[in-house]
């Protein structure tokens, strides 16, 4: 009977990780990669204008992330200013988990 109960307890903690938003593979080298050169490509082609993270406020109150936030295709909206392709999907990829993070936390803002 033990076993049992342990078997489906070790059951519900394998299927909980993907509920929880945890992913159960570490992203690979390649992908790491490409996070830091588009860390270093934004910094140095971006950040003057919106800080590191995206996160300044621009003139018109609102902010990089929130812009990319709200477009339904925000790699094609970084082509305005980031001309070579190679270079803007790695800085989409840096950006990409702040801009869903920045979705989350525009539309828990607006609900009630």
């Amino acid at each position: 009977m033990k076993s049992i109960i342990f078997a489906g307890i070790m059951l519900a903690g394998m299927t909980a990780a993907p509920l929880t938003g945890q992913s159960a593979t570490p992203p690979a080298p390649a992908d790491i990669a490409a996070n830091d050169q588009g860390k270093a490509i934004f910094s140095t082609q971006c950040g003057k204008c919106h800080d590191a993270d995206g996160s300044k406020k621009l003139a018109d109150g609102t902010t990089l992330l929130g812009r990319l936030a709200k477009n339904k295709d925000p790699e094609s909206r970084l082509a305005t200013r980031l001309k070579n392709p190679q270079e803007r999907h790695q800085v989409f990829l840096y950006l990409q988990p702040m801009i869903e993070r920045e979705g989350l936390s525009g539309a828990t803002k607006k609900a009630p």
